[in-house]
């Protein structure tokens, strides 16, 4: 692929995502009862994309469990601002929900986009007695390519041999469970890394890096209790089934949902919507699933 069939791939889905997301959220408010919000507080140094929201439910006892999300969007949309809705209705469930942005391909080239998240998840870490946030209660919650990077994070929080290959530190956040919606899991997976997804997952990432890219190779028995959800026209379903037959053959606990049917099908990250009662369905599945894996 040329550079300039990259940068129009890139286009493409970006105004496709968006056409969808716009749609998706028209008329949602941003302001919602029972929950304080705090935007752009910064994480690092760029001004743009080291950003963060933060909300929290103002009627819940502190410290608060919190949820840090990595958004999806193919590795090259997306912004916290997609997933504002989302994350107010995890706050109005009773955690706080931290909502970042972080580098988007093509100006970010693996492994920049995780670099952001261990960032910001070491913002969490240094923020949270000011917040109200409790280090003992932590969740990762990724989706489509935001679930493919918490697939990853966590197998680094658990697998020192992998850390050592990004050079990052644990912080003292105790990290409960994950959860993975639509997770792109797997992402050398022939046929995955064609179109816009190239110019994260570049040849020479893949060639020099390919160890570090296959978080799977590094899944052992301590991984993180793990939600695996996605739906029956999910483009990228297969992944997730591959995901959970490879964590079913590691004894890893796990959880695997796929929504909708024949009548009333779901697509890929069905569940951010706010106005979809499988959606919410979905949603209250992995609020149990969380709160079963709380520290008391």
């Amino acid at each position: 692929m040329t550079e300039k069939d990259l940068k129009q791939a890139i286009i493409e889905l970006r105004t496709a995502f968006k056409t969808n997301d716009d749609a998706r959220d028209a008329g949602l408010p941003r302001e919602v009862a029972g929950v304080e919000r705090l935007d752009d507080l910064s994480y690092g140094p760029d001004p743009k994309w080291h950003l963060l929201d933060l909300y929290r439910p103002t009627d819940a006892p502190r410290p608060l469990p919190v949820i840090i999300n990595i958004h999806g969007g193919g590795w090259c949309y997306g912004t916290k601002e997609t997933y504002q809705f989302y994350g107010l209705n995890w706050a109005q469930r009773g955690f706080a929900f931290v909502n970042p942005n972080y580098r988007l391909a093509p100006d970010a080239v693996f492994p920049d986009e995780l670099d952001d998240v261990d960032r910001y998840i070491h913002w969490v870490a240094d923020h949270a007695d000011e917040y109200g946030l409790d280090r003992n209660n932590v969740f990762l919650l990724g989706d489509s390519a935001g679930g493919q990077m918490a697939e990853q994070y966590a197998a680094i929080l658990t697998n020192p041999d992998y850390r050592d290959l990004f050079g990052y530190q644990l912080t003292d956040l105790h990290f409960r469970a994950i959860v993975l919606n639509s997770a792109a899991a797997f992402p050398l997976d022939e046929g995955m890394v064609t179109g816009a997804v190239a110019a994260y997952f570049t040849p020479e990432a893949i060639q020099k890096q390919r160890n570090q890219i296959e978080a799977e190779r590094y899944i052992q028995a301590n991984y993180l209790p793990t939600f695996i959800c996605t739906a029956t026209e999910d483009f990228i379903r297969n992944n997730s089934a591959k995901l959970d037959g490879f964590l079913t053959a590691k004894g890893i606990e796990h959880v695997f949902k796929m929504y909708g049917d024949e009548k009333h099908p779901r697509g890929h990250v069905f569940l951010v919507s706010q106005k979809d009662d499988i959606a919410k369905q979905a949603t209250d599945d992995e609020m149990a699933f969380l709160n079963a894996h709380l520290s008391k």
